[in-house]
């Protein structure tokens, strides 16, 4: 491409995406988004700072005249999310409501910026795959990591038990032993006696390792009840999400396509009212 040509290109560019804006055209301002980050390479956040000279209240006065569409699409694209104003999307209008993350308004796209909102996604296919026996595999899970520490001082105590019964039982034998030696010793006290047998070293005292199960047990039960709670209104939660998706859609699959295609569907949809209004 020439000087001239690639002017000429810029000047008509600019021409365009200014009459767009004269016509406040939606769908012709993200064409001239989508055609720059195409053609320049550039991520579509980046782009309209490209286009308007990386003026900050320029790109924001852009972003906000932008957002009013595409949150107006969403409302009605997607019934039950609640859109606020200023972009924060929710799952429903229930109490305890999840926020399900924010939009971006130049990718057209819902993005999760928190592991909160990361989750929700994951919870909703965990729960399509049982929805019968999703709490009780969380709480299965739950006590699982909780009851860690209190499983393994158990196997303790109870390894200490065994061996202390062992010991109980190994006792009168070695008493034995010890009269005999002193009955030759006294019928042959000249002849050398073997060395007392050596005790096999104890191990953890039992009293010790019962207290420290104690302890961990009773802090595992009552971080338990208070999890359980939180993981109950989750699962909860995560019922009223699910049933809302497959009152819109007939899976959990289908709705995650319908997120994964938004940009695309509010283009078609922004063209086909750009051709009513044209009609």
């Amino acid at each position: 491409m020439t000087v001239e040509s690639s002017l000429n290109y810029q000047n008509n560019f600019f021409k365009t995406f200014a009459q767009a804006w004269a016509d406040r055209s939606t769908y012709h301002l993200y064409q001239g988004i989508d055609t720059t980050s195409e053609t320049l390479r550039l991520t579509l956040a980046e782009t309209p700072g490209y286009i308007l000279a990386y003026d900050k209240a320029a790109v924001r006065e852009l972003h906000d005249f932008l957002r009013q569409d595409f949150i107006a699409f969403l409302r009605e694209h997607i019934p039950f999310f609640e859109v606020s104003d200023q972009g924060e999307v929710y799952f429903g209008d229930w109490y305890h409501r999840r926020q399900f993350g924010t939009i971006d308004v130049f990718s057209r796209s819902i993005v999760q910026r928190t592991d909160a909102e990361r989750e929700i996604l994951p919870q909703l296919r965990a729960f399509a795959k049982d929805p019968d026996h999703f709490l009780d595999n969380q709480l299965e899970a739950m006590r699982k990591d909780t009851y860690q520490e209190v499983d393994r001082l158990h196997r303790q105590l109870e390894d200490a038990e065994a061996d202390a019964a062992s010991s109980d039982a190994v006792q009168p034998e070695a008493t034995g032993s010890r009269v005999r030696g002193f009955l030759k010793s006294f019928v042959d006290p000249d002849q050398d006696q073997p060395a007392a047998t050596s005790h096999k070293q104890s191990g953890p005292d039992q009293s010790q390792l019962k207290a420290r199960f104690d302890s961990a047990k009773a802090s595992a039960d009552e971080a338990f009840d208070t999890q359980k709670r939180q993981l109950q209104v989750g699962a909860a939660i995560t019922r009223y999400e699910y049933q809302a998706v497959t009152s819109n859609y007939s899976s959990v699959d289908q709705f995650e396509n319908i997120l994964g295609s938004l940009q695309d569907d509010f283009m078609r949809a922004l063209e086909l009212k750009e051709e009513q209004a044209n009609a």
